[in-house]
């Protein structure tokens, strides 16, 4: 039999007796008429039980909202600083309405608006003071939950599994328009690093290793396939160590629906945000493609490049189906060999039985396919120390970015008849990303974060970095460089 892991706080038995009308009464005695009036409208099970808590519960809390907010001071309608500028702006229009939802049920608010003519900007006193979203009908906590179902799941979905935990229905449309208002929130962030800072801060010191992978997947849009390119900052590794068993390992994802360049910029701030300059192992996973060993080259000049082991062993099952077609019962002895001769300090073996089958090439695709794959080891050459990398107990695998592409984007974007417009469909990938690299508790306010305080990036001082020391070449006296000593 389970256990309260927490003592239940027994309600009150004195009355405050401050006259009201059941000032008389404590909070027992008001409880215990409300279960004898839940009484007599007749239980038969413990769910009627429940549901009738939860119903006086539910009435409770919007009573309770919305006597709270009668009870707010009125506004006094003198001018008010703008949230821009801060200059005194008056009254412009008085008493809006303003309709929208809460946890607690649905909430009528009246305020004064007020207009910058400097800034041409608009605002509400009494919503910054009660830090209400400036767009959109639901509250900042009722917009937290919409978001958690809407990124998990289809719109749909997500509404019907909504009334399944709470009492008032919402539609689809409100789930869709809520999840693109806080998609339009993660574009507007004052940088890519301020986000990232907010999901996760930056580490006082430096890890000892960090990991970078990525690599690319299709999305269906309405435009057809397109490519939406996704990459994991593992700092020490734990995604690879731990073999993804831990539940919070501390790691940054990268997602972009959009071209190289966004994504570098991206990717550029993940690995700012985990202060990279001054982390000394570097480990550079790719798939071969020229742009990632570029990038890698830009962000990271020292990082160690590797090949992933599985691309290579890929590449050259796919050569083995063209040399002897797709079907070759010798196709899985094939796949074996190569992985044994790659398995070695250099890809040189490998490429010397690759150039023995050139003979018994028949055909101009048979010898163009091998010709690919020969140059695609002797380029990564240097990138294929597999024995040497293994050895040193560095990652030669890319398993933690294709597990990425799974539980960060097809987990929500690939389900069945999807196609999202590219609008759309760039901001649940940026939404995607947050989610996963924040994690549920952090997402809804690393957004509002971002939005609100610009990037800080505290830097580590390195005594005599290696990377960083500023040397001061002095010539010998007899050296063509030195010019005093030659005049």
């Amino acid at each position: 039999m389970s256990r309260r892991r927490t003592p239940r706080k027994p309600a009150s038995t004195k009355a405050p007796d401050d006259g009201t009308r059941l000032g008389h009464l404590s909070d027992a005695e008001l409880f215990a008429e409300l279960a004898r009036r839940q009484m007599a409208k007749g239980v038969s099970s413990l769910e009627d039980i429940e549901l009738g808590a939860e119903a006086v519960g539910q009435f409770t809390k919007e009573e309770l909202q919305s006597q709270t907010i009668a009870a707010l001071p009125p506004e006094d309608g003198t001018p008010k600083p703008c949230p821009k500028c801060g200059k005194p702006v008056p009254v412009k229009t008085k008493n809006r309405v303003r309709h929208f939802l809460t946890t607690a049920g649905e909430l009528r608010l009246s305020r004064n608006y007020h207009y910058c003519k400097a800034c041409k900007r608009g605002f509400y006193p009494r919503d910054i003071e009660l830090q209400l979203p400036e767009e959109g009908e639901v509250s900042g906590a009722m917009e937290r939950r919409i978001l958690d179902f809407g990124v998990n799941t289809s719109f749909e979905e997500a509404a019907q599994r909504w009334c399944i935990h709470y009492p008032m229905p919402i539609s689809s449309n409100l789930v869709r328009r809520v999840v693109d208002r806080v998609g339009r929130r993660a574009e507007a962030a004052h940088s890519a690093l301020t986000l990232q800072q907010a999901c996760r801060p930056s580490p006082a010191e430096p890890p000892k290793t960090l990991v970078v992978a990525g690599d690319g997947s299709m999305l269906g849009t309405r435009e057809g396939w397109k490519e939406a390119k996704v990459a994991v900052v593992d700092p020490g590794g734990s995604l690879i160590r731990d073999k993804g068993r831990r539940a919070d390992p501390g790691v940054r994802y990268v997602a972009v629906l959009g071209d190289q360049e966004e994504f570098r910029a991206a990717l550029k701030a993940a690995l700012d945000a985990e202060l990279a300059d001054d982390v000394m192992n570097i480990v550079w996973l790719g798939d071969g493609a020229r742009e990632n060993w570029t990038m890698a080259s830009d962000l990271c000049p020292f990082a160690i490049q590797i090949l992933d082991l599985m691309h290579a062993i890929q590449n050259a099952v796919a050569c083995a189906k063209v040399l002897m077609g797709e079907a070759d019962p010798a196709l899985p002895l094939w796949e074996a060999r190569i992985g044994q001769l790659l398995d070695a300090p250099s890809p040189d073996a490998a490429i010397l039985e690759l150039m023995d089958c050139l003979p018994y090439t028949t055909s101009d695709e048979q010898l163009d396919a091998l010709d690919k794959l020969i140059g695609y080891y002797r380029r990564n050459e240097k990138r294929m120390r597999y024995s040497e990398f293994r050895a040193k107990g560095l990652p030669i695998g890319s398993g933690i970015v294709e597990s990425a592409h799974k539980h960060v984007l097809q987990v929500r974007m690939k389900q069945a008849g999807q196609r999202w417009s590219i609008e759309r469909g760039r901001r649940m990938v940026l939404l995607r990303a947050t989610y996963r690299t924040a994690g549920p508790r952090r997402f809804h306010w690393a957004i509002r974060a971002a939005q609100m305080d610009p990037p800080s990036r505290p830097r580590t001082q390195l005594q005599n970095a290696p990377r960083r020391v500023k040397r001061r070449y002095v010539p010998s006296r007899g050296s063509p460089l030195n010019r005093a000593a030659s005049i």
